[in-house]
């Protein structure tokens, strides 16, 4: 049994932020991942720069994408006759793709609209999603893709174990208008992340001594 005194351990999570459709919805992680891979490069300049540019401006925030494994396992629950059990972690699964899809009820009125005559039909606004880590990494992102492996089912082929190979891109103060609640989340880390550069000298001498 681990200590009362041990620090608790923060779970991950994907939180879906729609300010037509409050509360927030909120993806926790059954387990954080073992790793987590990030790519880092300069935002490109823009085409309207022309020939000559100088290579040492920076045009904006850092184009970052990150790759994670997730893992779900419904085991336990399953062994243990738990309520909700037989679904095994089907529930879990359809919480992080329908990130990727509009609501049904987006659908219906976009079609409602179409057989009205409506002559232009904008896809409707996706709420912003925030991948957080701890107070380290909350940022907002774009999910690129996700790679669901299924790895095992109960006898109504309800999936009990399963791995999610999330792909995603980081948002940006660069990407978002000022008005996107993303903008000042974005703002606010690289905020945090120049207050923690700055221990970085103190921290190299504390590990040399």
């Amino acid at each position: 049994m681990a200590s009362p005194l041990s620090p608790r351990t923060v779970r991950g999570a994907l939180v879906s932020v729609d300010p037509a459709n409050p509360p927030p919805r909120i993806v926790p992680f059954q387990y954080n991942p073992d790793e987590v891979v990030r790519e880092i490069s300069p935002l490109q300049a823009p085409s309207t720069a022309g020939a000559g540019t100088d290579v040492r401006r920076l045009w904006g925030a850092g184009a970052e994408s990150i790759k994670l494994t997730l893992e779900l396992d419904a085991a336990d629950n399953v062994g243990e006759g738990r309520p909700l059990a037989g679904i095994g972690v089907a529930a879990r699964l359809a919480a992080l793709e329908l990130i990727l899809y509009p609501s049904i009820a987006q659908v219906v009125a976009n079609s409602l609209a179409q057989a009205a005559g409506v002559i232009e039909i904008l896809p409707p606004q996706a709420p912003l999603t925030v991948l957080t880590l701890g107070p380290r990494l909350v940022v907002p992102v774009s999910l690129e893709g996700l790679t669901v492996t299924e790895q095992a089912f109960g006898p109504d082929l309800s999936p009990i174990r399963a791995t999610v190979a999330v792909s995603a891109r980081v948002l940006t103060y660069s990407d978002l208008p000022v008005s996107d609640p993303g903008h000042a989340l974005s703002v606010v880390h690289q905020g945090l992340k120049e207050a923690v550069a700055l221990l970085a000298p103190a921290a190299a001498l504390t590990e040399e001594g």
